[in-house]
């Protein structure tokens, strides 16, 4: 029962995550890159496909290749810009599914019985270094996203100068609504990874 509750959070928070980003997208493109959304769907499907493989050793194979491919195409040419920072988050985000991935297959590897459980059931064969890269992941993540909401940032969204009032207002409701989904999309984020690194961590 709360094997199946921790599935279904990590699920949730992630499809929560991936739609927040796409709307946020919609709404204040400056602070949304094609990067960050492709990411951020990437990480969703990739948790989906985690929960419905079942323990699939192909299962995870794919989802550990398309988490470092989303990764690494998530922080193409986004050096020096004004989002660089969530994009980096968003594809650090990928590297702890995929390593989450890796720690699960070698667990199915490393396990005798053929008939193993799927994720969160990996038996004692888990490669305690790929979990343990996966939980510290989940914490570097953390720790930079409060870093980067700690310190002083660019605003996104800001208001041009000839804009009138009624146009003034309509462009800050946008950037109000595009923060407010953001923040929304790194908290659930956030859950998701960490459920997923407890289930890695505690079989």
């Amino acid at each position: 029962m709360l094997h199946a509750a921790a599935l279904l959070l990590m699920i949730g928070s992630a499809i929560t995550a991936a739609a927040c980003c796409l709307v946020a997208g919609g709404v204040v493109p400056g602070a949304v890159p094609w990067q960050a959304r492709q990411s951020a769907v990437v990480m969703a499907l990739g948790m989906v496909a985690l929960c419905a493989g079942d323990g699939d050793a192909r299962v995870l194979l794919l989802v550990a290749v398309a988490g470092i491919a989303s990764a690494m195409l998530g922080v193409v040419g986004t050096r020096g810009r004004a989002h660089a920072d969530a994009c980096f988050h968003r594809a650090l985000g990928c590297v702890v599914m995929a390593v989450c991935a890796l720690a699960l297959l070698g667990a199915r590897v490393g396990t005798p019985a053929p008939a193993a459980a799927g994720i969160g059931h990996a038996g004692h064969g888990a490669l305690v270094p790929m979990s343990l890269a996966a939980a510290a992941g989940v914490v570097v993540l953390l720790g930079l996203m409060v870093v980067a909401r700690v310190r002083p940032r660019v605003r996104h969204g800001a208001v041009p100068e000839r804009a009138g009032r009624a146009g003034a207002a309509v462009l800050r409701r946008g950037a109000l609504s595009g923060r407010i989904l953001l923040e929304a999309e790194g908290i659930a984020m956030v859950i998701s990874l960490i459920v997923m690194a407890a289930m890695v961590l505690v079989p």
